[in-house]
């Protein structure tokens, strides 16, 4: 690749950084929203997911950790960084700069997708440049956006998916003991079709929480491999103000 693409392609970074870092602080300290989601396969406890949301106005940044847990690390391990800046648009998140560092079997790979290109890094390998993928990032979708979404474009950082609902249900009730939540919520069914071929299934069960309607829980369905679940975390003090008879934005 060319120095003038390899410089482009660093001032393009020195940018995103500077744009999330003023977002980062752009909000007081006591407006940022903590989310933690403990993840499961097979009922089994495989990791963490934790993440801080900041908003100023109509523009927002989220960022988070991805661990898997130890007894996991027997079979596979992957540990990330994500940071993802955007604004809202009626309601909806667009996605401005999406950044992910993972370290897995195989090594680490940094990703920067912003400014119409996305560049992927990895020890000993040339880096590699690639178009920037249309519509939002998938964990801007996933967290921020209003459910449940007919259709929507999102992206990995690197390719684009079509997200389509399936099905959806209001009023489901949630039994989960502390610190889960517990409560009414709304369950989106979605499928979209990964570059392999392969459907993926994703429900959500949305729920209003902190002021703000998030997933409360996650169920992801892969072909020939167990269910992960994602369930978000609360204290008893959230879990008393949560206000499970309001489901709508």
């Amino acid at each position: 690749m060319s120095g003038r693409r390899g410089t482009m392609a660093s001032a393009l970074a020195r940018l995103a950084f500077a744009s999330m870092a003023f977002l980062a602080t752009a909000s007081n300290a006591s407006d940022a929203a903590t989310l933690r989601y403990d993840i499961q396969v097979a009922w089994i406890p495989a990791g963490e997911i934790v993440m801080s949301l900041t908003e100023d106005d109509d523009r927002y940044a989220l960022s988070g950790t991805v661990a898997t847990s130890r007894l996991m690390e027997r079979f596979f391990i992957w540990h990330g960084r994500f940071v993802s800046t955007g604004r809202y648009r009626e309601g909806f998140p667009h996605t401005d700069a999406y950044m992910l560092w993972g370290r897995d079997d195989e090594g680490l790979e940094t990703l920067l997708s912003f400014g119409g290109s996305t560049t992927i890094r990895s020890p000993g390998r040339s880096p590699r440049y690639l178009d920037q993928p249309s519509g939002s990032d998938f964990m801007s979708v996933t967290f921020l956006a209003p459910h449940c979404i007919v259709e929507t474009t999102l992206h990995d950082g690197k390719r684009v998916y079509r997200l389509h609902l399936e099905d959806s249900a209001e009023g489901e009730m949630l039994e989960r003991r502390p610190p889960y939540y517990s409560g009414l919520a709304r369950r989106c069914d979605y499928r979209f079709r990964h570059p392999s071929g392969a459907t993926r299934r994703l429900s959500l069960w949305v729920a209003s929480w902190q002021g703000r309607e998030l997933p409360v829980r996650l169920r992801v369905r892969l072909p020939f491999l167990p269910d992960g679940h994602l369930h978000l975390r609360v204290d008893e003090l959230d879990a008393q103000r949560m206000d499970t008879g309001h489901l709508g934005r």
